[in-house]
C-alpha cells in the first residue's frame, strides 16, 4: 500500500506512545482520552476508555487533570491512549521508563498479552536491555545512525560473545572489539 495515496488508511492502523510527549494538562484523563477517541473515530469511546483504564489499573484517576498525574500514571494514560484505536502497529518509545518495578512488570505482562491476543506488531525503543530482552523478538542496535547488530536477542548476544544484551550494549557503546 503506497503511503502517499493511502495516508489516512495507514495512519488509522498505527499509534504510538512516548513518555516524552505530554497530554493537555488542563483536561482530565477521561477528557484527554475522549479527544483522542474522536480523532481516531473510536466507536463507543466511553466504554473503550473505561476498558483501557481498567486494564492499566488507573480507572480511579479518570477525573484527575493531567497536570496532577505522577509520571507513572501519565505513562499508563499514554499507553491507554495509544490502544484506543486497536492499532495493528504500535510504536513505543521508552514505554516503561517512569514506572516503578512492580507496575513496570505488570505493564510488560499486559503489553505482551495484548500483543499476542491482537496480533499486534510493536516497534519498541528502550535503553533498558533486560526489558528489551524480555519484550522483543528481534533487536537492532544503532551506532551513529548505522545498524551495528540485528537479530534475535539470544543470537546477538552469542554473536558478540557476551552473556546479556546489556553487555552487548556496553561493548558497542564503548567501542570494544
Amino acid at each position: 500500500m503506497e503511503f502517499k495515496k493511502n495516508r489516512t488508511a495507514i495512519l488509522s492502523r498505527v499509534n504510538f506512545s512516548s513518555t516524552y510527549v505530554s497530554l493537555p494538562y488542563s483536561l482530565t484523563v477521561e477528557e484527554n482520552l475522549l479527544v483522542f477517541s474522536g480523532l481516531y473515530g473510536v466507536k463507543e469511546p466511553r466504554k473503550k476508555i473505561l476498558e483501557l483504564l481498567r486494564t492499566f489499573e488507573i480507572e480511579d484517576i479518570k477525573d484527575t487533570p493531567a497536570r496532577k498525574l505522577s509520571s507513572g500514571q501519565m505513562t499508563r494514560v499514554s499507553l491507554s491512549k495509544c490502544l484506543l484505536n486497536d492499532p495493528e502497529v504500535l510504536f513505543l518509545d521508552e514505554p516503561l521508563a517512569s514506572l516503578d518495578p512492580d507496575i513496570a512488570d505488570r505493564t510488560r505482562r499486559l503489553l505482551k498479552k495484548i500483543k499476542e491476543e491482537k496480533g499486534l506488531s510493536i516497534l519498541y525503543t528502550s535503553h533498558n536491555m533486560k526489558e528489551t530482552e524480555e519484550m522483543c523478538d528481534r533487536v537492532i542496535f544503532l551506532d551513529k545512525g548505522k545498524i551495528v547488530a540485528s537479530g534475535k536477542p539470544a543470537d546477538v548476544v552469542k554473536e558478540f560473545g557476551e552473556t546479556t544484551l546489556e553487555e552487548v550494549f556496553l561493548k558497542i557503546a564503548r567501542k570494544r572489539p
